[in-house]
Formats: structure tokens, sequence, C-alpha cells
């Protein structure tokens, strides 16, 4: 609460409605883009975007060494 609101005894019953209002705007923004991603399929492979952060390359061997050496392992994991 402000000071001001305190000292005039003002309610602050539309400033809660407004903030209120803002805070549902958002979330219902944030839910539409969660949405809109999964739909576009965004999360599909998150994996790769560390392996192609990483790599200096032109070509990206480097990514797909590093790939295939995940993968293998988790192979392994699963096997064994």
């Amino acid at each position: 609460m402000c000071p001001n609101c305190i000292l005039n005894q003002s309610p602050l019953d539309t400033g809660l409605y407004v903030a209120f209002g803002i805070c549902v705007i958002f979330f219902i923004m944030a839910v539409w883009a969660m949405w809109w991603a999964i739909g576009n399929g965004e999360f599909e492979d998150i994996e790769s975007t560390k392996f192609d952060m990483l790599d200096d390359s032109e070509n990206g061997k480097l990514a797909g060494k590093a790939r295939q050496a995940v993968e293998k392992v988790r192979e392994a994991k699963q096997n064994g």
C-alpha cells in the first residue's frame, strides 16, 4: 500500500481491478505462447540446440560428433 493512500484513506478498489486485469492479460498471453510453441514443435528437439550453439565450425561436424557421442552413451545406459 502506498503511504499517500493510507494517509488519505482512499480505497484501492479500482487499482486492484486494473492490476488483476493486467495479470489476467499476461497469463492469457503466456498460455497462448506455450500453446503456439508446442503446436509448432519448438519443444521436440531441445537437446540439439546446445550442440549447435557450441559448434564454431562452418559445416557443423563437431556438433554432429558430439550428438552421436551423447546418443551412444544414452543407448548404453538404456541397454545395460
